[in-house]
């Protein structure tokens, strides 16, 4: 398992701590499993299986039920090899590339003239914002 913790300021001064969990299994998959109410809206790659859950604020139980989806796939998980700041440039790498084939995000030359995200983008970042602040669940995982 693989644990990033994040802290993230907000607007009345006070900071909010994240967490994402991460497996590898022998056959594959990321399990992938965070507490984040930061919208993503983007497309994962078919081998990660992402579960989003804002509201749930304590870290060990996060942990705990990632660790229930990683039993749940009967598949034993392996060591990641490589560092964690290699591993998140390379996910970074691989979701940029996907995400720019499945027209989440425009083709590099056209983002300093046109932003980042392509209109279908920001419709799925709308939604997936509206879906964590008004349902507490991410608009894919319902």
């Amino acid at each position: 398992i693989r644990i990033q913790i994040l802290f993230m300021p907000q607007v009345n001064g006070s900071i909010v701590l994240g967490c994402v969990v991460n497996s590898l299994t022998a056959s594959g998959l990321r399990i992938v499993t965070d507490n984040l109410h930061v919208p993503f809206g983007g497309f994962y790659p078919e081998n990660w299986q992402v579960e989003r859950r804002p509201i749930t604020r304590s870290i060990i139980k996060l942990i705990e039920y990632h660790q229930s989806r990683v039993r749940a796939t009967g598949d034993k998980t392996i060591v990641f090899e490589r560092t964690p700041s290699a591993d998140v440039e390379a996910t970074q790498r691989e979701l940029d590339r996907l995400n720019t084939e499945m027209g989440f995000l425009l083709p590099q030359p056209e983002r300093e003239e046109f932003g980042k995200i392509t209109h279908e983008g920001r419709y799925r970042v709308w939604k997936e914002i509206w879906m964590l602040d008004y349902l507490g669940r991410s608009s894919r995982y319902c």
